[in-house]
């Protein structure tokens, strides 16, 4: 039996309602904190729930907890990478996010990273004699990458896309936030540019329109 749209929308939005858990990075790697103050840290260390990174010196010394408010920023080595995480205010939500910088220039690119599990559950449908009837059940896990900009000299990011099923509309929004550069907005406007690119999308602008 086939589902309408609207009931897959509504079943997508109850199992992500009913189980999300954001996680950052989870593993234990070497890290360097950066202090308000100027004062650096460098060690073992993991981001803790929501706005808090887990340090210790070494495998041996006693692990602290700190609160991001008072970090300018974090960079955990992970293998032959540098993820570096910053604590930020975003734009009309006031609330703080702790996002990884993907791209730093004239505008910035940050992201964000939610992880979970849907929760399981059962949907049934029946008909008079000789109807159908079908069940389903879902338990998968999902991951969601929301991406937020900040032009140079601001303080606070715009959130500017996800890809979650339920994102703003990426075009709208782009060439909104990018109306200064014609020549983008075209390249958005003809889908040269999708929000899959938004990376690109960034470093062209930052490349072809300062």
């Amino acid at each position: 039996m086939k589902i309408p749209f609207s009931l897959k929308i509504v079943l997508a939005f109850t199992c992500c309602c009913l189980a999300t858990t954001e996680i950052l990075i989870a593993q234990k790697s070497e890290a360097k904190l950066v202090f308000k103050d100027g004062t650096v840290l460098k060690g073992l260390g993991k981001l803790k729930g929501t706005a808090s990174v887990k340090f210790r010196k070494n495998k041996k010394a006693k692990a602290k907890k700190y609160h991001f408010r008072d970090l300018e920023s974090v960079q955990l080595y992970i293998e032959e990478f540098v993820k570096t995480y910053v604590y930020l205010p975003v734009k009309k939500k006031n609330k703080y996010r702790v996002l990884e910088e993907v791209v730093v220039g004239d505008i910035s690119l940050y992201k964000i990273v939610s992880q979970g599990t849907h929760a399981p559950m059962g949907v049934g449908f029946g008909g008079a004699a000789g109807g159908m009837g079908m069940g389903m059940s879902m338990g998968s896990g999902f991951s969601i990458k929301s991406y937020y900009l900040r032009k140079k000299g601001e303080k606070e990011v715009t959130h500017i896309t996800s890809t979650d099923l339920f994102s703003k509309n990426f075009k709208k929004a782009a060439t909104a936030y990018f109306k200064d550069c014609p020549d983008l907005v075209e390249k958005i406007k003809t889908k040269e540019y999708r929000k899959r690119e938004i990376r690109a999308i960034v470093e062209f602008y930052n490349s072809k329109c300062k």
